[in-house]
């Protein structure tokens, strides 16, 4: 079940979250602690502290009220009661406790990973050029395009703890997100696309673009439609979906830009190290853009599936059309508009933008997967909800524009 206080979700066979940081005990209180529209013979969720002492209530007594954060324990779903209903409840139970406190960034991993990565890129990239060996270029090859994709699916992994789903799993997703979604984009591609030419600002068509995206979007969800038919089951939470687009959008990437990579080395006219330059700056641009696309279109298209799945309306339904549709354009977009660069930055401006929309789009199936039951979040006509959410943030910059004008 997904914490509607810090968006982590909790399962049984955890022992502690990293974001709630409480193991699970007996709530020790009359009735068993039993929700609305429970009896008592069904499963209680169960709570307790960290740290082995337990804090003194007003009476002197040992208050589990008072313990300043918990974690709970999701029991298994009795016949004949639906667990997505069942995960609902408990993030209901949850909420009224409002105890939850976020864990430190300092104690994930995504941050670490990301240094770690950068170190070893320069490192590598030292030692084969002082060393004239090109042995090495495969190693740059795959730590420069992978390193950003696994940083970003990480971050979102931990940003859910998915202690339910191994990383082995999100590791499966990844790779084959990338193997098979490339050979599938490839095959429909070269089906579809019957005309090389330019479009008007020297890459693709519009048509083509179109049909690259839709292809690719296509080929990507492969690898997350067998997690959706379970999700009900095993991974009854929007940020399943999520973690799951962005795993197989991301290995899509990496892959993507390895091939870009790649075709850099070899294209580039004149020596070694103008070739292996180019290399590097194609690695550098595509690193840096990476978690504005494939990751976050195919996360965006995940997310809306499990929401209206686990929600009972299925995972076929228009509000996926919408979800699917958005994401087609800003890929069609990225595709087709001009990479006008901006100075210092050195990154395309319209590639940016497109970006910054894709992710706030996600924003909103992050918010709801966290708990947001309010207004837009609340919505289930999801272009009526993406409508309202893109209207509540046009009103905050206006108040937020306005506090800082009166400030001056």
């Amino acid at each position: 079940m997904q914490c509607s206080q810090c968006g982590a979700t909790v399962v049984a066979t955890a022992k502690a979250c990293p974001v709630c940081g409480q193991r699970v005990g007996p709530l020790g209180e009359p009735n068993g602690g039993l929700w609305s529209g429970q009896d008592a013979s069904s499963p209680v969720p169960r709570r307790e502290m960290v740290g082995g002492a337990h804090s003194q209530g007003r009476d002197g007594h040992s208050s589990i009220y008072d313990a300043q954060t918990l974690v709970v324990q999701r029991p298994s779903a009795p016949p004949g009661v639906d667990p997505a209903l069942l995960a609902a409840e408990m993030a209901t139970f949850v909420a009224g406790m409002g105890k939850a406190v976020l864990v430190s960034q300092w104690e994930r991993w995504w941050w670490k990973i990301l240094i770690i990565g950068v170190a070893l890129y320069l490192a590598v990239n030292n030692v084969s050029y002082s060393t004239s060996n090109i042995f090495l270029l495969p190693q740059l090859f795959m730590i420069g395009t992978f390193l950003v994709p696994i940083v970003y699916t990480a971050y979102l992994y931990e940003d859910g703890t998915l202690y339910d789903v191994p990383l082995s799993k999100i590791a499966l997703i990844f790779f084959f997100g990338g193997v098979l979604g490339s050979l599938a984009a490839s095959l429909l591609e070269a089906r579809l696309i019957h005309s090389n030419t330019t479009g008007l600002f020297g890459s693709l068509t519009l048509a083509n673009a179109f049909i690259v995206s839709v292809s690719e979007e296509l080929a990507k969800l492969i690898v997350v439609l067998p997690f959706l038919f379970a999700a009900r089951r095993q991974f009854p939470s929007v940020m399943h979906g999520i973690v799951f687009g962005a795993a197989a959008g991301m290995g899509f990437a990496a892959f993507e830009s390895m091939g870009y990579a790649f075709l850099a080395l070899v294209s580039t006219p004149g020596d070694i190290e103008q070739s292996i330059a180019a290399m590097h700056e194609t690695i550098r641009l595509r690193a840096l853009l990476a978690p504005l696309g494939h990751g976050t279109w195919t996360a965006i298209i995940a997310a809306a599936m499990w929401r209206d799945h686990i929600g009972g309306r299925g995972p076929l339904t228009l509000n996926t059309l919408i979800a699917f549709m958005m994401a087609v354009l800003l890929h069609a977009a990225w595709d087709y508009v001009p990479t006008v660069r901006v100075p210092f930055i050195d990154l395309p401006l319209m590639l940016l933008i497109l970006g910054l929309i894709g992710l706030l789009i996600l924003r909103f199936f992050l918010i709801v997967a966290k708990g947001g039951r309010d207004g837009a979040y609340r919505e289930q006509n999801l272009a009526r909800a993406m409508q309202m959410y893109f209207g509540g943030l046009r009103a905050e910059i206006r108040t937020t524009a306005r506090r800082r004008k009166t400030k001056r």
